[in-house]
């Protein structure tokens, strides 16, 4: 024991001791002791959705179901909707939401949605106008108090619905409605594929 308490005094005479190979002369110093930093740490944008999402509570005739058709894993899935009307085989009613618990933009940003066929579109074709080749809906995209509208046709190409001047984080919600239509249905598939997505405004 005796051995380490030397040990440990002479480590701290040791640190203590001031710097004896220093040489002083000549050294120039500015005009007090104080010294100026600037201290910065650079953020990279970050626009996601979260993992955690669900098919929501308030859908009618519709099926929605979270994970695929796209690559990632955050607020893919997939709207199946019963649109056809058993009585007449017309356009009926119905809705879909996908609730997204945890979306984050940590900037300015646009709320933006595309649509590839601007609506359902069938896999069938016809020249009689009685039947309807495609089925437009609504769609509205909710996000942290934010919302914004458009028509599947209007989304051709991108569509900005709503946009914020601020960084946001909260929880977002995609509505898909489809209209009734005094139209006949194709035998067949109505598809289209919907994007929904914050954008960041870089330069904001």
């Amino acid at each position: 024991m005796k051995k380490y308490l030397m040990a440990a005094a002479a480590v701290a005479v040791l640190s203590s001791s001031p710097a004896m190979a220093l040489d002083w002369k000549g050294k120039t110093y500015g005009q007090d002791a104080v010294g100026w930093y600037d201290l910065k740490a650079d953020v990279q944008t970050f626009c996601k959705f979260g993992t955690d999402n669900d098919a929501g509570n308030l859908n009618f005739r519709t099926t929605v179901t979270p994970g695929a058709p796209g690559s990632g894993a955050e607020a893919d899935g997939t709207f199946n909707f019963d649109i056809q009307n058993p009585d007449d085989n017309t356009v009926r009613a119905a809705n879909g939401n996908y609730d997204i618990d945890y979306a984050v933009c940590n900037s300015p940003f646009s709320m933006k949605v595309t649509s590839t066929n601007g609506g359902l579109k069938s896999d069938q074709t016809t020249s009689d106008t009685a039947f309807i080749q495609k089925v437009d809906y609504i769609v509205t995209f909710a996000f942290d108090g934010k919302i914004g509208f458009s028509t599947s046709a209007g989304a051709v190409g991108g569509n900005t619905v709503a946009t914020s001047n601020e960084a946001r984080a909260g929880s977002a919600t995609v509505n898909v409605t489809v209209p009734p239509r005094d139209k006949l249905l194709l035998e067949g598939t109505y598809s289209d594929r919907l994007v929904a997505e914050l954008v960041p405004n870089l330069g904001a």
